[in-house]
Parts: C-alpha cells; structure tokens; sequence
C-alpha cells in the first residue's frame, strides 16, 4: 500500500519545484492505496520521460477551450494500467509556457470524462 502524499511528493520531485501540480481524479486516494511498490516507481520513470520528450504528447488542434487555456496550448500523456483486472488511466496535462500541470488519476469512466473535456479522440490515443 502506497501512500497518498508520499505518492504525491514522489510526482512533485520529479517533475520540478517550479511546477504548480494540481492532483485529480475519482477516487484518487482509494487508487494511490492500490498501487503496489513496483507499480508507483513505473509511474515515477513514466513522469521523469515525459520531462526527457519520450513518450510524445497528444496534441489537439483546436481552438475550443479548457479552462482557461486554448486546447492547442495542451499537451496531454496517457498511461494506461491495471490492479487486480481493474483498468485505470493517468492523464498528465501540462500547458506550453506555463507553470501549471494536472494529474488525472481515475477508472476508465473518470478518464472517458476527462478525454471528452480535453478534446481528445479516442483514435488520438
């Protein structure tokens, strides 16, 4: 069982102090407790790549907004895992030239939701 603000404090160092983080998702606590040792530093790799331009992010080009950015200001990277035969999706949304990111954290209904107000295709994944 892994530690909700350990988890998170794990997120934050990884990706800078610079960076304001804001965590979300259905059940994030409940799915933090989950993760096991080994799924938590997949996780931490996952974030520092991100940071190194390995995997890509999804771009949409659309001039629809979310929140307050234009969605081309996006860039949106999903990582899809499972516990126990249950799927769930990370969403790391980062905006270009801002200082602001989100991490989505959720079931596959949670992580639907989140694609649809991002703009995102399923085809895009």
């Amino acid at each position: 069982m892994v530690d909700v603000e350990e988890f998170k404090k794990g997120i934050r160092e990884r990706v800078s102090q610079d960076y304001g983080i804001e965590f979300l998702g259905h059940n994030f606590d409940k799915i933090v407790n989950l993760l096991t040792d080994e799924k938590t530093e997949t996780i931490y790799q996952w974030i520092q790549m991100i940071f190194e331009n390995n995997p890509k992010p999804i771009y949409v080009k659309s001039k629809k907004t979310y929140k307050q950015w234009p969605v081309s200001k996006l860039l949106t990277f999903r990582y899809p895992f499972s516990i126990n035969n249950t799927e769930y999706r990370i969403l790391f949304v980062k905006v270009k030239n801002e200082i602001y990111i989100e991490f989505h954290l959720g079931d596959h209904k949670y992580y639907d939701k989140v694609r649809k107000d991002l703009f995102v295709k399923e085809s895009e994944l």
